[in-house]
């Protein structure tokens, strides 16, 4: 694979697993510098909707239907910004597309700060939900395209660690704007929103310093290759890419069932003051990214598929155990383990994805229907789990429906190919 970077030299294989890093060229961790950070801004983006839906409650006298209701729209917008944006990292390139969306969500975000009713505020977490979606298609594709085959189950889990990043910076920035301004209630909520502004500024001059896929530019310049949705169903690219949809749509439902309501379950159900219930959820972000670093150590070791399997268990114990346990001690250990599993577990999700479509011109086209069509999952929880919540009890038997996703993961996961090793072209 170009721009794998692997030396000649032989080494003996304990430094080999202990020095990885050294065999990776200066241009690829430009590459996941560059993807690594818009997907942790759009992750700060995304879940800083959560971590301010009982201040927008409050503001515009929402129900939890209507609250759920923004997210879901918000995930409407990952949805049809993800597939869009495919196609056009299939036809403009990667990392142009990819600073396309951060500026797009940038935009939206910081609007979001001047909207004056909750219909403004779910309009512009769809237009940003746009380019959230497409910040993961475009560089998901250009770190598995750049990545060679032996790392490229590490380059994908470390891109992916933006998403708790991303997280502890909305908590972080969340608590501190909090505390500044005595509660979100009174404007706060503005202030978090307003500084959205900053990744496309930010996120400038990294962009001008990384390389294009070689990948594509080898299509692009390849009349033979050029893309064509028809592409999509070449070679088995339409089973890869409906096996990645499903298992995408089960984990999806799980992320944003699990995280979307977390917050809210913690202050109605477990009856946690909410400044402690960010702590609750720092918990949940430090199990995420120690999630990551795991996965990234194991993936191209045990391979994708019984890696799967291992999050997929982790995660389902822990939500079983948030739902039935009241024990502080208990839930911050529950924490953990819910953001150690079911966000840990995308951290393959970036590598997996292209692998199943490995041969196909229009790769960012199949990455953004699987993953991003997968999204309709994270549209459905909110509204769901948000209905049942009249009671704790309701409350409680709606987070549980996440359980049944985790068997259904289980299933499609099982049903996939092995895909670690495998060369993309």
């Amino acid at each position: 694979m170009a721009g794998n970077g692997t030396s000649s030299t032989a080494i003996a294989g304990s430094d080999v697993s202990r020095h990885w890093y050294r065999e990776i060229a200066p241009q690829n961790w430009w590459v996941l510098a560059f993807a690594g950070m818009g997907w942790m801004f759009d992750n700060y983006d995304s879940f800083v909707l959560s971590l301010t839906l009982p201040a927008l409650s409050a503001a515009f006298a929402l129900s939890k239907e209507q609250a759920g209701a923004i997210g879901s729209i918000l995930a409407g917008g990952l949805i049809v910004g993800g597939i869009t944006m495919g196609w056009v990292a299939d036809r403009i390139g990667r990392v142009r597309a990819l600073y396309l969306s951060i500026f797009v969500y940038s935009l939206f975000t910081c609007l979001t700060a001047f909207a004056p009713s909750a219909n403004w505020v779910a309009a512009l977490r769809f237009l940003g939900g746009l380019g959230m979606g497409g910040t993961w298609t475009s560089g998901a594709a250009l770190v598995a395209e750049t990545w060679g085959a032996k790392h490229r189950g590490k380059g994908g889990a470390l891109m992916q660690m933006g998403l708790p990043l991303g997280s502890m910076l909305a908590v972080g920035v969340t608590a501190v704007v909090s505390n500044l301004m005595g509660g979100l209630n009174d404007g706060g909520w503005r202030v978090v929103y307003a500084l959205g502004c900053l990744p496309a500024l930010m996120l400038l001059p990294v962009m001008l310093r990384t390389p294009e896929s070689p990948v594509w530019l080898a299509n692009a310049a390849s009349t033979a290759k050029r893309t064509s949705i028809a592409n999509l169903f070449r070679g088995g690219n339409a089973r890869g890419m409906l096996l990645a949809f499903s298992f995408i749509f089960f984990m999806q439902y799980i992320y944003w069932g699990v995280f979307t309501w977390t917050p809210t379950f913690l202050v109605t159900v477990k009856h946690l003051a909410f400044v402690r219930g960010l702590g609750f959820l720092m918990a949940q972000q430090l199990g995420s990214l120690t999630g990551f670093l795991v996965f990234a150590a194991l993936t191209d070791r045990l391979g994708r598929r019984p890696t799967f399997i291992i999050y997929l268990l982790i995660g389902a114990i822990a939500v079983g155990f948030l739902v039935m346990q009241s024990d502080p001690s208990v839930l911050i250990a529950t924490m953990y383990f819910t953001g150690f599993g079911i966000a840990g577990i995308f951290a393959g999700m970036g590598p997996f994805t292209a692998e199943m479509m490995a041969n196909t011109s229009a790769r960012g086209t199949a990455m953004g229907i699987a993953y991003n069509g997968g999204r309709i999952g994270g549209l459905i929880a909110p509204i769901l789990i948000g209905a049942l919540a009249t009671s704790e009890r309701g409350f409680a038997a709606g987070m549980a429906t996440t359980i049944v996703a985790f068997i259904l993961a289980i299933g499609v996961i099982l049903i996939c190919p092995e895909t670690r090793g495998r060369e993309i072209r």
